[in-house]
């Protein structure tokens, strides 16, 4: 038996779960086949830690391809004009563009992402405080237009480390 796993569908199968069930019954599904077969309660034979590898490599694909929905919460008249907002999932920074007339519950995949959707809820006028810079169309998505640049532009550790050396090397 192989621990390698080529395909969503494969990787559910192995767990013994459907695609449709999601990633929650396959983690449970998991967690659960995990336990009986983990060497600490069953003898490690050849079979048992080939098929504890197998299912190992199932849920791993499956984390590393199950899409990611997360959730943007904006205001009536926002969606009403369009935006662009940004946020972070985990370390990654992501950019999303919101036009204008989104309905409550679209889903619109983050720039670049394709693996990632994001699910936008319409607060209602009454839910929460006005934002006095609101009638301004630009002026709430500039601060994180520039936030995500500036995480694109800012130079890695090696750049700077580069630029160091050189001008050290200028200098001498």
């Amino acid at each position: 038996m192989t621990s390698r796993v080529v395909s969503l569908d494969a990787a559910f199968a192995v767990l013994g779960v459907a695609p449709v069930d999601g990633v929650a019954a396959a983690r449970a599904a998991f967690r659960s086949r995990v336990k009986h077969l983990h060497p600490d309660v069953t003898p490690p034979t050849a079979a048992t830690l080939a098929e504890l590898a197998h299912i190992v490599a199932a849920m791993d694909y499956i984390r590393a391809s199950a899409p990611v929905c997360l959730e943007i919460e904006i205001t009536a008249a926002q969606a009403e004009r369009g935006l662009t907002r940004t946020l972070r999932h985990g370390d990654k920074p992501l950019l999303v563009r919101i036009p204008a007339g989104t309905p409550d519950g679209t889903r619109l995949g983050a720039v670049g992402e394709e693996s990632i959707s994001v699910t936008i809820r319409v607060q209602s006028a009454e839910a929460g405080p006005v934002d006095p810079r609101s009638d301004y169309s630009d002026f709430p998505d500039a601060a994180d237009l520039d936030a995500f640049m500036h995480e694109f532009s800012r130079p890695s550790v090696t750049t700077r480390l580069a630029r160091w050396v050189r001008k050290a090397q200028s200098a001498a």
